[in-house]
């Protein structure tokens, strides 16, 4: 049987430096065959979810119903592009995840009404597709990564970037909820620089690969 291929997960709070660290890594694994694709979108179907959930205009939404959107982006993700990958002995490294959904749904937006709805539909998918081999997540005070996203002109700020520094605080507890209940996952300093936060991040990814 041939090798089937890792998925990883990258995630963390918003202004963690987890986009800086995915382009590290992109880098790194240039020379290999690796996919690297995000959440929510990843395929076409889920590039198209995506610009619902983080439009700031037109009709607001609620976290329910951004709940379900980005299981059907999953859904997409999964069957469309890391599956047919995984499939083909190729590694897959994914900005954000269903855990993303825990920590800002739930935690963030206080839903945890949703929780065993989260459990629910989790534990009904079937895990060989769709739980990771690994989560990493990037760490750091609440208010640290609140000032760095608030103080970045250069990105384009979705509706969950200007929630309030509470509402970070609460996706942090909420990563570490996730990592409690569902793990396998690592956590890495993110109050730090980029290039000692990117050794401890490719000690994990190259142990994980077999690289």
């Amino acid at each position: 049987m041939d090798k089937r291929g890792k998925f990883i997960v990258i995630d963390g709070m918003d202004g963690s430096g987890k986009g800086t660290q995915i382009k590290m890594l992109r880098e790194k694994l240039k020379d290999t065959s690796t996919v690297f694709s995000r959440e929510p979108g990843g395929s076409p179907l889920g590039e198209e979810i995506r610009e619902m959930l983080l439009r700031q205009e037109g009709n607001p939404s609620n976290p329910a119903s951004d709940f379900f959107l980005f299981f059907a982006s999953r859904a997409s993700h999964i069957t469309d592009t890391v599956e047919p990958a995984r499939q083909r002995g190729v590694d897959v490294i994914s900005d954000r995840y269903d855990s993303s959904t825990f920590a800002f749904q739930i935690f963030g937006e206080e839903r945890h009404e949703l929780a065993d709805l989260f459990d629910a539909v989790r534990g009904n998918l079937d895990p060989k597709l769709y739980h990771p081999d690994l989560y990493i997540f990037l760490d750091l005070p609440s208010e640290v990564a609140y000032a760095r996203r608030s103080g970045d002109a250069t990105q384009a700020k979705s509706k969950f970037d200007i929630k309030p520094v509470e509402y970070h605080e609460r996706t942090r507890l909420g990563f570490n909820s996730f990592a409690q209940h569902y793990g396998p996952a690592q956590f890495v300093n993110a109050e730090r620089t980029p290039d000692e936060i990117h050794a401890d991040i490719w000690a994990i990814v190259s142990r994980e690969l077999g690289l």
